[in-house]
């Protein structure tokens, strides 16, 4: 029986009914397989021998996947000069489960990799994004065509160590996570992506025009100190420090980043509960 080796894709083709004709060109190897010499008045001529059955194969090992499938016809084509293996029904099939088995395999890890990675990206009180994924982010957002809009805005709750002293760490956490919530409720209206810097400290990477932008911030800041946080017993208010730089004033990423820092430095000096932008 004939053996033809194939790529995996043309395999899953032909097993799934979508591939009927199976091309193999005039070469000197095809001729010998595929012609029969035959002598008439004695002059040499050739004719396509009749296959009825092919092997397919793909891969190598024994456990390869491989069909035993009815060959209704072989024809020579004179125009694409190449011999075509008309394909019928499958009789048999071997090992064919084991291209699902390997694309599930490849799948899953995959799946898994991706899996990983949001947890390493992701801070595991908040859900947000942390400080490494901020990085990786930057770096992309500091190369788009609308990064003169781009800014960085420092979030800092105030007093958030009174709150642990006064009402304990778990009222911290409830704390942290009712800060994280209204930023992300926010993003929509900034352009933005929330990152949890580390403690109770915030960063915003924005898109958004300076004007438009700091009017936001404030009605955010406002939003904030106005509402109570929820899941504790105790009445407990917070408010928050901003401070804001944008990727146009600043010298390099880090640079950025940094100025925002010390712009919500100078809203702590100043009384709290302020959003002031980094002058340059």
């Amino acid at each position: 029986m004939l053996q033809l080796s194939v790529d995996q894709k043309v395999f899953e083709d032909i097993l799934n009914a979508q591939q009927k004709i199976l091309r193999k060109d005039f070469s000197k190897y095809w001729q010998k397989e595929l012609l029969e010499p035959k002598i008439l008045n004695d002059k040499i001529s050739y004719s396509i021998k009749n296959i009825q059955k092919l092997k397919i194969v793909n891969g190598l090992g024994s456990l390869k996947p491989q069909l035993i499938i009815e060959c209704t016809s072989l024809k020579y084509n004179t125009k694409e000069q190449c011999f075509e293996f008309h394909l019928g029904i499958i009789l048999e099939q071997k090992n064919t489960t084991s291209i699902d088995l390997r694309d599930e395999i490849i799948k899953k890890l995959l799946k898994e990799k991706e899996d990983m990675a949001d947890i390493m990206f992701r801070d595991y009180l908040t859900g947000l994004y942390n400080r490494y994924k901020m990085k990786d982010d930057l770096n992309a957002y500091v190369k788009r065509l609308d990064s003169n809009k781009l800014s960085a805005v420092f979030v800092d709750a105030d007093r958030f160590k009174g709150i642990n002293d006064k009402f304990g760490h778990d009222a911290g956490d409830e704390a942290l996570k009712y800060l994280s919530s209204k930023l992300q409720d926010y993003c929509l209206l900034l352009n933005a992506q929330v990152y949890r810097f580390g403690g109770e400290e915030f960063i915003l990477l924005c898109f958004k025009e300076e004007e438009e932008l700091l009017k936001i911030l404030n009605r955010l800041r406002i939003e904030i100190k106005s509402q109570k946080v929820p899941n504790v017993k105790e009445s407990i208010s917070l408010t928050v420090s901003m401070g804001v730089a944008f990727w146009k004033n600043a010298s390099s990423k880090d640079d950025l980043i940094k100025r925002a820092d010390l712009a919500v430095y100078e809203a702590k000096e100043q009384g709290r509960n302020k959003v002031l932008v980094h002058q340059t």
